[in-house]
């Protein structure tokens, strides 16, 4: 991770990989440092990057929730000790979560389709960043990541609407304290890609659904950001 340090990196099949290893990812994805302790003597690396894990449903990767499309072949035990693998304290701190279905070939020639070009992308992105880089000017932060939690809260608040969608995600058992604190770090990059002072009620929806893994229909996210 820390070799990946301002860049990406993929952890393919995550939950194969060992337990002790999926265990030492909390403090990297937690505070952006890797501390490596021998004896009387400790060693801090810098290791704060893009984290991407990617996983089947299941260990044969056939598994589908429609019973028309599943050709699973594992055991129910297995498919379960498998998601199983991928605990709390690791969910708890991955900021969005995505499940992918097969593209089907019917959409990937969809005439109704607005494709976006990587450049037109990239523009945003790099507004976004700029916005966020003169936010936390002389604070020694940059991006909305690096932004302590205590921090965000008590300078950069939700308005009421907004930060009723993140509790009302809490009391709905879908978030720990952290994890909306995460979700309130997501919807100021969300504002900030729509180029908006502060997040709204839809930005912080959005945020919501990027966290919970929940549906997100793309004519949202272009109302989100646009």
């Amino acid at each position: 991770m820390s070799r990946a340090h301002s860049g990406v990196l993929l952890l393919d099949e995550f939950p194969l990989l060992r337990t002790d290893v999926i265990d030492a990812l909390r403090q990297p994805l937690e505070s952006g440092e890797v501390t490596i302790a021998r004896g009387e003597e400790s060693v801090t690396y810098p290791a704060r990057g893009i984290v991407a894990f990617a996983a089947n449903p299941c260990p044969c990767g056939d598994y589908r929730a429609d019973a028309r499309e599943n050709r699973c072949t594992c055991q129910e035990k297995h498919r379960r000790d498998y998601v199983r693998r991928v605990r709390g304290p690791i969910t708890d701190r991955i900021d969005i979560t995505r499940h992918l279905l097969p593209v089907r070939p019917h959409d990937e020639r969809d005439r109704w389709a607005v494709p976006e070009t990587s450049a037109a992308v990239r523009q945003r992105v790099v507004a976004a960043r700029a916005r966020q880089d003169a936010r936390y000017a002389g604070r020694g932060w940059r991006l909305n990541a690096h932004v302590p939690g205590p921090a965000l809260l008590r300078e950069w608040p939700l308005s009421s609407a907004a930060q009723r969608v993140v509790d009302d995600g809490m009391y709905e058992g879908g978030l720990s304290r952290r994890g909306a604190t995460r979700v309130q770090r997501l919807a100021w990059t969300v504002a900030d890609l729509a180029g908006a002072d502060t997040p709204s009620v839809e930005h912080a929806l959005t945020a919501l659904a990027l966290r919970q893994g929940e549906p997100l229909h793309s004519a949202a996210i272009r109302r989100a950001v646009s």
